[in-house]
């Protein structure tokens, strides 16, 4: 019994955030109430506040969702191997930019000024927190540089060039985004010169 009371819990819960996602993309987060959020969902009062203490722990819970996915997407072509050569990795095994696209009412929803979250500072943070504690980069030669820094500069920079690739309406294709994010991780700059 417990079993079938806890999936019923998980089933309103998964319904009460897509209602309110779709919710969204014709509403700023201050629109909406939740009187409407569980009229749509055809829940009531009482299903909400036993998943939800306040729509804005839903809010936080639904980017909390939508950011594990994306880690997870991140994660996907390094799951079988310990060491990784950058380059040498095949550019198949890349989907994140694929998941982007194929997710991209939902990214541009997140990215826009209907909800109340710094969308952007939250991807950035779940990035470099992902590099920071499970992966550790081999430095070339001599290089010596605080580890820490090089996390937070790489995850950031990502997190940006994603941003920017979503606000370009995701051109050029997700391939060949996930060959210059290969490149970026492998480049890097001893001299660069002013321009005129």
């Amino acid at each position: 019994m417990p079993e079938l009371i806890d999936k019923r819990i998980q089933r309103s819960k998964a319904a009460i955030k897509e209602t309110f996602i779709k919710l969204l993309f014709n509403k700023s987060f201050d629109q909406i109430t939740i009187s409407e959020i569980v009229r749509e969902a055809n829940y009531n009062r009482g299903t909400f506040y036993a998943n939800f203490e306040t729509k804005e722990q839903l809010l936080d819970e639904v980017v909390q969702d939508v950011l594990n996915e994306m880690i997870e997407e991140i994660r996907k072509p390094y799951k079988t191997t310990k060491k990784v050569d950058m380059n040498e990795l095949n550019i198949d095994k890349i989907t994140l930019f694929k998941y982007f696209q194929e997710n991209a009412k939902l990214y541009k929803l997140l990215l826009s000024d209907h909800i109340r979250v710094d969308f952007r500072f939250k991807m950035a943070k779940a990035i470099e927190q992902l590099f920071i504690e499970e992966y550790e980069y081999e430095l070339e030669g001599e290089t010596v540089v605080d580890t820490k820094w090089l996390y937070i500069y790489r995850a950031h920079g990502i997190a940006g060039l994603i941003i920017r690739w979503i606000e370009e309406d995701f051109s050029p294709p997700p391939e060949y985004m996930s060959q210059q994010t290969l490149k970026l991780m492998t480049t890097s700059t001893k001299i660069f010169y002013v321009k005129d």
